[in-house]
């Protein structure tokens, strides 16, 4: 056993040649009896497949480097560790004891099987004398009593299995972009992101200290600052330009409840904000491009009351339709909250199935993708004298239409005149039920500002009120004196 180079052991092709009939191949010796595949999944294949060059023909004195990880603060293991309970069913299984690779593993204080604490031996894991001895286990066990210590924490376990996991499984690279991804996706599920992505460390950090203890932290190197803008977390999450310790990416995992193999298996919506990657998909039913990505850019805000992201998706042939975020399942990419505008080619369906006598209401409805009362109420907009319902009151109402210019889609938007009784209507409508909102969140009071500020529309409520008499009326009836 080369002890002073543990995890990574150099001459193996030496060794190799030295094992009768080459009975053990260098892959076996790599995979099954150094710790090189526990660091394997944070580490591009490049520098895998160099650091596994000199393993097999170096003597493997650069490797933490080459792999990125010479500027970690994880502490390192000064002695070799043991499992009291092993060393029995060792014993009992192959007549003696041996050492166990991933009781090696800097921050795993518990044996994964036994939940028992690890015992420290005079053995050290990088002595600098003799680094080519053979030392077996049972040599150092002749004249030692063995304790039995039983740990009552739960996250020292999680971290032996999944260390254990990582070591035993030989899992393939993970690209440092992508796993960042899928960590913000779950962040973003947990509330952690902000409508337009960016991570609340204010809340992340106590939480993460609390959840892995602030001893346990700073005994791995893993210590947190929690007024500081430059922690290893916050290094760990910008964009990847350095090498991040297993040690860190399997506490940030426990805490976000993910597992590498679920990473693999793409379990998770990778997502960096709440929506994902655009483009979007356009959702009409009316429109020959149903489902093809055809939005490019997505307007994210904020529901005011659980302060979930809210996504608004519009597209060239005029269908707007939002969510609230943020997505979780893949599916969720095709899903509907509101339909904000219907637009001209939802409306020619509409139109067309109406014409079809053979097709009942909800069959129209189905093929339009909405409820059978959203049908008779754009049926009775399509009447003379009646005008396209008012949807979104901050803005005029808008024709979309869509021109080629030089091979480009190119989308222009026609003001048309504003219904201003329509968008009476429609604006009390919504005042009365704002103003309930308000009052059951009994956070604060209605006010005409504050309805304003939430469907957006103080200006037109400050210089147009004239023309809402409606509004202006239900405006006095459900707020305060001002």
């Amino acid at each position: 056993m080369n002890i002073g180079f543990l995890d990574f052991p150099g001459h193996l092709n030496d060794l190799h040649s030295l094992i009768p009939g080459n009975a053990i191949p260098l892959s076996t010796l790599i995979n099954d009896h150094t710790l090189l595949p526990y660091y394997r999944p944070y580490i591009t294949p490049e520098r895998y497949n160099n650091v596994t060059k000199d393993m097999i023909f170096g003597n493997g004195q650069s490797i933490y480097m080459k792999m990125g990880l010479a500027a970690s603060s994880v502490k390192q293991l000064y002695y070799l560790r043991y499992c009291p309970a092993c060393i029995e069913e060792d014993r009992i299984k192959y007549g003696a004891a041996y050492w166990h690779r991933y009781h090696q593993i800097t921050g795993v204080n518990v044996c994964s099987v036994h939940n028992c604490y690890l015992q420290t031996s005079h053995v050290s894991y990088a002595q600098r004398r003799n680094k080519h001895e053979f030392v077996m286990l049972e040599s150092v066990l002749n004249s030692r009593s063995h304790r039995f210590d039983y740990s009552e924490n739960d996250l020292e376990l999680l971290i032996a299995q999944q260390s254990e996991a990582l070591l035993k499984m030989n899992y393939q690279a993970i690209n440092a972009v992508a796993i960042r991804k899928v960590y913000f996706g779950r962040m973003s599920q947990m509330g952690l992101l902000t409508a337009k992505g960016h991570i609340r460390f204010q809340d992340l950090l106590p939480k993460f200290e609390s959840l892995c203890g602030a001893i346990y932290l700073k005994e791995q190197g893993c210590s947190i600052d929690k007024n500081s803008q430059y922690t290893w977390l916050h290094k760990m999450l910008r964009k990847p330009r350095h090498g991040v310790h297993p040690l860190r990416h399997i506490l940030l995992q426990l805490y976000l409840g993910i597992e590498v193999k679920e990473i693999l298996q793409e379990k998770y919506v990778s997502a960096e904000l709440p929506f994902g990657e655009g483009p979007w998909p356009c959702l009409n039913r009316g429109s020959e491009h149903f489902e093809e990505r055809t939005i490019p850019t997505a307007r994210i805000t904020r529901d005011y009351e659980s302060g979930n992201p809210v996504g608004t998706f519009s597209c060239g042939c005029g269908f707007v339709y939002s969510r609230r975020g943020p997505d979780i399942k893949n599916e969720d990419l095709y899903r509907i909250g509101r339909i904000k505008h219907f637009g001209p080619k939802w409306t020619e369906k509409l139109i067309e199935l109406n014409d079809n006598k053979n097709l009942g209401l909800r069959e129209r409805a189905r093929q339009l993708g909405v409820d059978a009362g959203t049908v008779k109420r754009q049926t009775n907009l399509l009447k003379p004298g009646k005008k396209v319902e008012v949807r979104e009151i901050s803005k005029l109402d808008k024709v979309y239409s869509l021109k080629i210019h030089n091979n480009k889609k190119i989308v222009t938007n026609i003001r048309v005149r504003v219904d201003w009784r329509k968008r009476d209507e429609f604006l009390a409508e919504e005042v009365s039920r704002v103003a309930t909102e308000i009052k059951k969140s009994g956070k604060i009071k209605v006010s005409r500002n504050e309805i304003g500020r939430i469907l957006k529309c103080s200006t037109m409520i400050r210089t147009k009120l004239d023309k809402l008499p409606l509004t202006k009326e239900k405006l006095k009836e459900v707020t305060y004196k001002e």
